[in-house]
């Protein structure tokens, strides 16, 4: 690649969403915004992204797309998990250090991303949006300065980089310095008491469920005074389930609303049977006809595990019908067939289908095998996967909080006086 390659590049990519080319030199390029600000590509930025492309090839993307590898070296962008405790905050420059550099074989370091880094991600289109995004910032605040280059508002997330070790491939380098960089997170949440969090993919603007509502309830300012009097313990659980932004919190929060009924809609199951015993006409108080009270009794303990107390809470007082509306609006949504297609969650197969006399116990299925997944982490409850609170994998449990908060309201408002 030649400076006229990358001057080519830049004038295409930097131009396909805020900024217009309007002047360029040898070794320079005058991009202009929409609202009439002028920012150049310097000398030193061309020639830095130049000098960038000689080694590119020696680099990988893995194994996260976060991530940039060589034989070594180990970059991996990184956020703060904590939202109301302590918070990471570093300035230019800034960094963060395990180990010594100078009588250490290895050492880590937490601090802006490496040039390289910012090189390499540099046109990726969530790079690219927040680098415009930064320079409209300082634009609208007046604090941008024309003398400035593109290239000091290239996007600089926090990275955690491995330094000093060096492997026969990239992929080995990714593999130790994965099982480092755990030691090290735990050490600054241990020490410094601040969760730090690896980033396995960039943010995309897609819909997860957050912003999904399947009856939209527009009553402005005016709301209708309570029918009925709910039970206030559940409505807990539920408020609950509002408040905390945490999607696996989110989950149980409304699952324990359900929960909260598995024994009395369990024990009414079973009284119909006894009932049913009772009032038969032929019924007498001998061994033939206790058997078949006993055995009702054994039958019901043996048969009332958890997913089947689930099961008929649902049943009781959630419609088959308003399941059915809900999924196929939920999947339109997300513009995905997230409950209805086959796929295999944490070690088991599970598919919902939109059949009569399937939907509930699907569902119940479905519900309960994710509730167990987010509380047991334990290698010995089952030979199942069991759930990491990984980025990716509290992605996927978003998408699964609608289903349950609406089965959580459904019994809530069935379970009203």
């Amino acid at each position: 690649m030649t400076l006229q390659d990358v001057k080519e590049k830049f004038k295409e990519l930097y131009s396909k969403y805020w900024l217009e080319v309007v002047d360029e030199h040898e070794d320079e390029i005058f991009f202009q915004s929409r609202g009439g600000f002028t920012i150049k590509a310097s000398s030193d930025d061309l020639r830095s992204y130049l000098d960038f492309e000689t080694r590119k090839s020696s680099y990988i993307h893995e194994p996260f797309e976060t991530c940039l590898c060589s034989k070594d070296h180990f970059e991996q962008m990184i956020t703060s998990g904590n939202r109301y405790g302590t918070f990471l905050n570093m300035r230019r420059g800034q960094k963060i250090t395990f180990g010594n550099h100078e009588t250490d074989s290895y050492y880590v370091e937490i601090s802006e991303a490496s040039l390289d880094y910012k090189n390499y991600l540099r046109f990726n289109e969530y790079f690219l949006m927040r680098t415009l995004d930064r320079i409209r910032m300082n634009v609208g605040r007046g604090r941008a300065d024309q003398d400035r280059d593109i290239g000091f508002y290239v996007y600089a997330p926090l990275t955690i980089k491995v330094c000093g070790l060096s492997e026969t491939s990239p992929q080995k380098l990714a593999e130790k310095s994965l099982e480092i960089i755990e030691g090290c997170l735990f050490n600054v949440s241990y020490l410094k008491g601040i969760a730090l969090v690896l980033e396995e993919e960039f943010p995309h603007r897609q819909p997860i469920g957050d912003d999904f509502k399947y009856e939209d309830h527009d009553f402005g300012s005016e709301l209708p005074l309570p029918r009925s009097s709910v039970n206030r313990d559940v409505a807990r659980f539920y408020q609950r389930g509002m408040v905390v932004e945490d999607s696996i919190n989110q989950f149980l929060s409304y699952y324990q609303v359900l929960e909260y009924y598995f024994l009395s809609v369990s024990d009414e199951e079973l009284y119909r049977k006894l009932t049913t015993i009772y009032n038969d006409p032929g019924f007498k108080s001998s061994p033939k006809h206790l058997d078949k009270v006993i055995q009702s009794t054994l039958n019901h303990k043996r048969e009332s595990d958890e997913t089947e107390m689930l099961r008929l809470v649902i049943a009781k007082h959630v419609s088959e019908d308003d399941l059915v509306e809900f999924i196929g609006a939920y999947e339109d949504h997300l513009g995905e067939k997230l409950f209805t297609k086959k796929r295999k969650m944490f070690g088991e197969l599970t598919e919902i289908r939109l059949t009569t006399g399937h939907v509930i116990g699907n569902v119940s299925k479905r519900v309960k095998l994710i509730r167990n997944a987010l509380v047991h982490s334990s290698d010995r409850y089952n030979r199942n996967e069991n759930f990491v609170p990984t980025r990716q994998a509290e992605l996927e449990i978003r998408k699964e909080v609608p289903l349950v908060k609406l089965l959580a309201e459904k019994v809530i408002i069935s379970t009203a006086q």
